[in-house]
């Protein structure tokens, strides 16, 4: 099937961050676009206003039937009512990121993967590139202040850069010219069975690196070391140039606007590729410089009684103590407040005793019950609470002779009620989760 001829498409669970920017994209080329998903959004809102045909629920009747093709979430279970219709009328359907796969497929694609940093860094990559005046086109999993379409930046020449999703394996959609490898930690774990399986499939995606590509890799990562080792001789006979960074020696010098080495890693991975691919000096430090943040990435919202209120999508361990780090770094003697909502309950299990320290340096916390990710999780997730969480943090803390304000809420509304009945002047309070506590929190803020 030749992407580029399709004249109608309907997607399922279009108001994700990543389906909503193949939405725009479409809609951009001409290509008549329906869509739908479980809950209205602000992407669901932009794509309407944009002439796309949206609707709030599931139901076969939702796929028009001179449609094309049929876009679809990993999400969506096989027994969805809209695949299901589009399995029975034959109409052909692929991932969003097989999608791109095949629609940039003769593009110089440059992927940013890494579990932690990978949006950060594809933004941080996408506007050096447009400073330097490459016009690349950039998809990013969060929303860049300065692009007018927030998750999508459309240029015309034909570099293409994107966040690379390792979940489900998506980023192997993609033969990149360049890769940017940030990290590797396990992750996802109702996709892969252990941290064997992750590494596996980061050694499938550096074998899928192009002829004369380029592979950025911080090699401060002992997993990453080990596999680029492995794969350096390979990528040589290929003409691929390897560049490792990682030591503090070779982080980049530019001033940052944003706090946090795990940011300096992030711009140090961003300006390699970016001057491998042409950009400037000038137009790095300007971009770098310039760089204030994007969005659920330790985003500031408002001041509420002389109280610093953030948004972070944080939802793994090592995120979750990296952003209080860079918190208690940008805010020196400032009591940081941090409320919680576990993101999975799969992931909450498989991660439990990395999660339970990763909140060491909040000097207060609140916990929100798990965010539930439909038909991802197996019967035994269900039993995990963050009630669970809660009583080993607060074991943790007596064996470390601690004594703080740990509390427990059973959904987001009091989750941040609770969070801000507790805050004091001068507090720093984060509100972090890749499930909806963000939305709650902007109900009262925004």
């Amino acid at each position: 099937m030749n992407v580029h001829e399709i004249k109608s498409v309907h997607f399922i669970g279009v108001g994700g961050i990543n389906m909503s920017a193949v939405a725009k994209l479409l809609i951009s080329a001409g290509v008549r676009v329906s869509g739908s998903d479980l809950v209205a959004s602000d992407q669901t809102e932009i794509l309407a206003s944009r002439g796309a045909t949206i609707k709030i629920g599931e139901s076969a009747e939702n796929v028009p039937f001179d449609c094309d093709l049929v876009i679809t979430t990993s999400a969506a279970p096989v027994l969805n009512k809209e695949r299901m219709a589009a399995a029975e009328r034959k109409i052909p359907e692929m991932t969003n990121f097989s999608f791109l796969g095949k629609w940039f497929e003769n593009a110089q694609t440059i992927l940013v993967t890494g579990t932690h940093g990978k949006s950060t860094t594809t933004a941080m990559l996408g506007l050096i590139l447009e400073k330097a005046g490459l016009d690349p086109t950039v998809i990013v999993g969060s929303k860049v202040p300065s692009f007018p379409d927030g998750n999508l930046r459309i240029g015309k020449s034909d570099l293409f850069v994107i966040e690379g999703d390792e979940y489900a394996r998506h980023f192997l959609e993609f033969h990149p010219q360049g890769v940017v490898l940030n990290n590797l930690e396990l992750d996802h774990t109702d996709t892969f069975r252990n941290i064997d399986a992750v590494i596996a499939s980061f050694h499938e995606l550096v074998g899928q690196v192009k002829e004369n590509g380029i592979v950025v890799v911080n090699t401060s990562d002992p997993r990453l070391s080990r596999l680029i080792e492995t794969e350096q001789s390979a990528l040589e006979g290929r003409g691929c140039k390897i560049i490792k960074f990682g030591s503090e020696e070779n982080l980049v010098k530019y001033p940052l606007s944003v706090h946090g080495v795990f940011n300096r890693m992030n711009a140090t991975g961003a300006a390699l590729m970016a001057k491998e691919l042409g950009a400037s000096d000038d137009a790095i430090a300007l971009s770098l410089k310039g760089f204030t943040g994007i969005w659920r990435r330790f985003e500031r919202l408002a001041e509420v009684r002389e109280a610093s209120i953030f948004s972070d999508y944080g939802h793994h361990p090592t995120a979750v103590a990296a952003t209080l780090a860079a918190a208690h770094e940008a805010f020196p003697g400032r009591r940081v407040v941090l409320c919680f909502q576990p993101h999975h309950r799969n992931r909450t299990r498989s991660l439990f005793l990395d999660f339970v320290t990763s909140f060491d340096a909040a000097d207060l916390l609140v916990l929100c019950e798990i965010y539930e990710v439909a038909g991802r999780d197996e019967d035994k997730d269900k039993e995990i609470s963050s009630h669970d969480l809660l009583e080993a943090i607060v074991r943790h803390d007596a064996d470390r002779g601690v004594t703080r304000t740990v509390e427990y809420a059973p959904n987001p509304a009091e989750s941040v009620k609770r969070t801000m009945e507790i805050i004091s002047p001068k507090d720093v309070v984060i509100f972090m989760g890749a499930g909806d506590i963000d939305a709650e929190i902007r109900k009262g803020l925004i």
